[in-house]
């Protein structure tokens, strides 16, 4: 197969989730793109086949420049196809391959995932599948999040829903996913924003520290190391984390749902404040970091947070100006 519909295949990328990845040319409008091209075994009822459209077609609908963008859902010889947005860059895990990120670079990539979430949650779309695989990391820096909604269809979906019905019968590659499980999903409950909230905390720690704190030797393992919550702060595991950024990560962390950051707007809020404060005590003040969206309300200890780091900014100035006064 050399083409489907008006793209032509350039290069098989892989086999992923939702079938074949390959990268083309979208020769109506001179773009590279990747084409995922759908299992027909995964649509061959019909029911399956409308919901599969449904949620693209509501996918379709975001725009944000950390999330691949799904520009085209269609059919060419009997076989669907979704074209999305070109990703061109290494996976976070494979970016992490040499170890933790440095914090810094680590808290802006932590804020670029939160906001895309946050704004796919203003949607009504929850990604439900976030890891290390499903999150790109461009040659400039940039984080773009792939297959947004469509957790039911992708294997690493089918792994979450059958890890509270037969942990134990799981295959030992689980691991990759089950580590990014949130306690809901872990004992087959529902799940809403605050389950991507948890597995976002789960990869900032991952970044931080070096390592998943609930990766087990089994998956059966990895699914209770999930659902009993017990971590250290990611401030006593790794050299030159912040403290500051341990109650902010044990709140995403927390079993309790109603003890997380309640929405991933006020979560990205707070992770902002932190890069304020890491700002003004190295000197290294960046105005942009410490601001949110309008139309975004944190939560009280989110806002604490935030005004905590502008008055950090403003001591600063502070004795900047007194100091050249002198």
């Amino acid at each position: 197969m050399t083409s489907v519909a008006h793209y032509n295949l350039l290069e098989h990328i892989a086999d992923g989730d939702l079938g074949e990845v390959h990268r083309a040319r979208d020769t109506r409008v001179g773009r590279t793109v990747a084409i995922k091209l759908i299992p027909p075994a995964l649509v061959e009822d019909p029911a399956r086949r409308a919901r599969l459209l449904e949620d693209a077609q509501a996918v379709s609908a975001l725009s944000h420049p950390n999330i691949a963008t799904l520009f085209d859902v269609g059919e060419a010889d009997g076989r669907l196809y979704l074209a999305y947005e070109f990703a061109d860059g290494r996976t976070l895990g494979e970016e992490m391959a040499s170890g933790p990120l440095h914090p810094r670079r680590a808290l802006d990539i932590a804020v670029q995932l939160a906001d895309a979430v946050a704004d796919a949650h203003a949607h009504g779309i929850v990604h439900g599948d976030l890891r290390l695989d499903t999150i790109m990391v461009t040659a400039k820096g940039s984080a773009k999040i792939l297959d947004f909604g469509l957790a039911r269809w992708t294997r690493g979906g089918a792994l979450r829903a059958r890890a509270a019905r037969e942990p134990d019968a799981l295959p030992p590659e689980a691991r990759r996913v089950l580590a990014y499980l949130s306690p809901e999903q872990a004992i087959g409950g529902a799940v809403d924003a605050r389950t991507d909230v948890f597995t976002l905390g789960t990869i900032i720690y991952e970044m931080l520290a070096g390592k998943n704190p609930f990766a087990g030797a089994t998956a059966a393992e990895t699914v209770v190391n999930v659902i009993q919550g017990k971590i250290a702060p990611p401030s006593e595991t790794a050299l030159g984390v912040s403290p500051e950024i341990d109650p902010i990560l044990l709140r995403a962390l927390a079993r309790d749902l109603d003890t997380r950051q309640q929405s991933a707007a006020s979560f990205a809020a707070e992770l902002r404040s932190v890069g304020a404060m890491l700002d003004v005590r190295t000197g290294d003040a960046t105005e942009p970091s410490v601001l949110m969206p309008l139309d975004e309300s944190p939560d009280k200890a989110g806002l604490g947070l935030v005004l905590g780091g502008l008055a950090a900014a403003a001591g600063a100035a502070a004795v900047v100006w007194w100091w050249l006064s002198r």
